[in-house]
């Protein structure tokens, strides 16, 4: 398994489920059945690898969601693919230990970055979007201001899930969805689009 893709893809899913400071670079390539001076030829720190491993998991993130747009324009129902660019989200926050976004904040900052800029790029170059094409076609009220949606509660998920120990652990991601999104799109959209709303 010493390719570099195979690598990183090992690397991630452990590092998600245990933390990144679980795993040395030894333990790594023992665990993949490759010597270390393999592993190093790809990766010359351990920071590399987590920072590169992020970076292709989220990658992986991104084409999903854009995949999901290409082959669902859905012009009409910019809201339908905002609920489930969330479901994507809260999935991959379920994947994760609370524990490995801890540990890149505090010890591979560089790496938290990318996850940081992931975020952002979702919420105000996708999102945001969607929910002005919502407010045009009049599904979203005139006096809402899109952007503080997206501040207040639209690019805070991840505080949520994982503010009271793993919300994932007391409830669905479909119960998490309809209350953390859902919901609160809901309050946000005009009485004749509620009344035929899709959003049920």
């Amino acid at each position: 398994m010493g390719d570099k893709n195979d690598i990183l893809a090992y690397a991630i899913e452990n590092f998600t489920k245990f933390g990144s400071k679980r795993f040395s670079m030894d333990e790594l390539a023992k665990n993949l059945g490759i010597s270390k001076k393999t592993l190093y030829k790809h990766f010359n720190s351990k920071e590399k690898l987590v920072k590169e491993s992020l970076r292709y998991y989220l990658d992986n993130i991104r084409a999903n969601v854009d995949n999901y747009m290409l082959e669902n324009p859905n012009e009409e129902q910019p809201l339908i693919t905002i609920i489930f660019i969330y479901k994507q989200g809260l999935i991959t926050l379920q994947e994760i230990n609370p524990a490995f976004l801890h540990g890149l904040h505090k010890y591979y900052p560089k790496a938290y970055e990318i996850y940081s800029q992931l975020k952002k790029d979702i919420v105000w170059n996708v999102v945001c979007p969607l929910l002005k094409k919502a407010q045009e076609l009049g599904q979203v009220r005139n006096n809402v201001n899109v952007e503080l949606v997206c501040t207040l509660f639209l690019s805070r998920m991840e505080e949520t899930v994982y503010s009271k120990a793993n919300l994932f652990d007391e409830y669905s991601i479909h119960e998490l969805l309809d209350h953390i999104i859902i919901n609160n799109l809901r309050g946000i959209l005009t009485l004749e689009y509620l009344q035929k709303s899709p959003l049920q």
